[in-house]
């Protein structure tokens, strides 16, 4: 078979298995914008300074650097998401 003909090739389902395919709904999580805020808030949060730690500790800065470095972006991160939100 070539490429072509493996792209236009169906599978058959059998009649009673399509019938629960066609009847079949999920259901969401549907939450609220606080929690759609957290998971923003923590993916910020987190990705940050890591990003921040890492490039400070390829930059060679001493431990306590990176460290007080890290500690004030999450401070202002938390301040920024909290004025933001």
């Amino acid at each position: 078979m070539s490429s072509e003909e493996d792209k236009t090739t169906r599978i058959s389902i059998e009649p009673e298995k399509q019938s629960l395919l066609d009847h079949h709904t999920e259901k969401h999580f549907t939450a609220g914008e606080v929690v759609r805020d957290i998971i923003i808030g923590v993916s910020d949060g987190l990705t940050v300074p890591f990003a921040l730690a890492a490039g400070l500790s390829g930059a060679k800065a001493s431990s306590s650097i990176v460290l007080t470095a890290g500690i004030a972006e999450v401070a202002a991160g938390a301040i920024s998401m909290g004025l933001g939100g």
